[in-house]
């Protein structure tokens, strides 16, 4: 039987501390149906056992009850969302993407915007973005929970994916030299028709070739077909240009030169096209 909870929070004004917490909170218990958001601190003398209580109650025990407003206020104080992530989430506070969302939540939260914007600058989009929705989760605090706790998932469900691909690009790529003195990471099977997503690919494969300093990537195209790509990497930005590369079967070349679709004649097709790909010396030695 499905346990079924409810949340409580302050009312009056909405804060991006409590929104957040709550949607993450969601996202992070799954096997909770959580039935309503009771907006009104008066009210937690209500909570029952199985009740969160956020953000209010002047208490924290790390199970139900999570408040920060006891605590003394020091540098590196918590606050309700942060409680919540290092409780039920803490992928979430090393996360590329919600690490700094957290850090700049609990800094306005406990000193201020004023305090948050010297130490992130004002990004009028993301402040006018976040108070639209603190708005309307005051008026529908469940509806924007929930909206928040599915981009939690997704992304938990991107990263534990993009860790997969990791390990797969290490299991099934190689570095090869070539004799101009360019790093290739060549794929020799199709990440896509194993089943990885193309966002999930590229994530993982940006890392590793920036681990690696890898200037080429070699690999499949993403329709699912046997047509591959050669991409430039960021290192190899300023003398890789594949519009001086001629494939036996050209599909599409980006006019900056950083992307080269084709149809291999064979399979060390790529070796030639990144040869004739480097425009300049850079230190390196052009290869017949």
């Amino acid at each position: 039987m499905t346990q079924k909870s409810r949340i409580f929070v302050h009312g009056l004004k909405a804060h991006a501390d409590e929104m957040w917490a709550c949607g993450l909170l969601i996202a992070s218990k799954p096997e909770i149906e959580f039935t309503e958001i009771i907006r009104d601190a008066k009210r937690v003398g209500e909570a029952a056992d199985n009740d969160f209580v956020l953000d209010c109650g002047m208490k924290h025990d790390g199970e139900h009850y999570f408040d920060h407003h006891q605590f003394e206020s020091t540098e590196d104080v918590d606050c309700t969302f942060t409680l919540i992530a290092k409780t039920f989430a803490p992928w979430v506070l090393t996360d590329e993407k919600f690490a700094s969302l957290a850090e700049r939540v609990r800094i306005q939260d406990n000193f201020g915007i004023a305090v948050a914007e010297k130490k992130f600058g004002n990004a009028d989009e993301w402040i006018v973005s976040e108070s639209v929705l603190t708005e309307l989760f005051e008026k529908e605090p469940m509806k924007i929970a929930k909206i928040l706790a599915e981009g939690f998932v997704k992304r938990l469900s991107d990263n534990l994916e993009t860790k997969d691909a990791e390990a797969w690009i290490r299991k099934n790529a190689r570095i090869e030299l070539l004799g101009n003195g360019i790093n290739v990471l060549v794929c020799e099977t199709s990440p896509f028709k194993e089943g990885f997503s193309i966002a999930a690919y590229n994530t993982a494969s940006s890392r590793y070739i920036n681990e690696k300093k890898i200037e080429v990537a070699y690999g499949w195209n993403g329709d699912g077909s046997d047509t591959r790509t050669l991409f430039r990497t960021r290192q190899g930005e300023k003398y890789i240009d594949f519009t001086k590369s001629a494939p036996d079967v050209p599909v599409f070349c980006h006019n900056s030169g950083f992307l080269l679709v084709f149809n291999p004649s064979d399979d060390c097709e790529y070796r030639k096209l990144v040869r004739q790909a480097c425009v300049c010396e850079k230190n390196i030695k052009k290869s017949a």
